[in-house]
């Protein structure tokens, strides 16, 4: 991804990406993935972008301060959520590592948040399916799953407006395509798999 993509730093969401609903513990599956990115771009080249935690809704940014001791992985401050908040995020890298956004990769389990704020900047973009279900679950915001859900079947649905949101995805300004760079880990067939990631784009 770094040499192909030219990717200088990772984002990534935090709930149901890294770690189980508002817990602050990586999550088994999401461990090894972490782990090469910090690796591979440094620890300070890898960080949080969330929707609770250091945005205004989060007083003093006791949640954010709370992740980045449990996690050691910081927690980028922002006002604006996303599909917001850009300035914020090139503000925390810094133009000596990232000049422009398609040197940033963000990851996430939503596609009107997280991969919507990728894509409209020209980052490129890993979507997963969210790490946890049933009991583990349990604490996800109930308005957030179904959200997630709908979206989902929507833009990856075989129907008029998912091929047309799809088609209207910017291209990478770096990544010439999953025949250059594969960044399929699995692929999904019909929602039956249990996790995708593609770059790039919505599907």
């Amino acid at each position: 991804m770094r040499e192909k993509c030219g990717i200088k730093a990772i984002i990534f969401d935090k709930d149901n990406t890294l770690t189980a609903p508002y817990e602050n513990t990586i999550h088994p599956l999401a461990s090894s993935g972490l782990e090469s990115a910090i690796q591979t771009f440094g620890r300070s080249n890898v960080a949080i972008l969330s929707n609770s935690a250091g945005t205004a809704d989060d007083p003093g940014y006791e949640d954010a301060t709370e992740i980045e001791k449990a996690m050691n992985i910081q927690v980028i401050r922002h006002d604006e959520k996303k599909p917001g908040g850009l300035k914020e995020v090139m503000d925390h890298f810094g133009t000596d590592v990232i000049t422009e956004p398609s040197q940033l990769c963000m990851v996430g389990d939503r596609l009107l948040t997280d991969i919507v704020f990728g894509n409209l900047y020209g980052m490129l973009t890993v979507h997963t399916l969210p790490l946890c279900s049933g009991k583990e679950n349990k604490k996800d915001n109930k308005i957030a799953n179904v959200i997630r859900t709908v979206e989902n079947k929507a833009l990856y649905a075989n129907w008029v407006g998912g091929r047309a949101v799809r088609k209207r995805t910017l291209e990478h300004k770096v990544w010439k395509g999953e025949e250059d760079c594969s960044l399929i880990l699995v692929d999904v067939d019909d929602g039956d798999a249990t996790e995708e990631k593609k770059g790039g784009e919505e599907n």
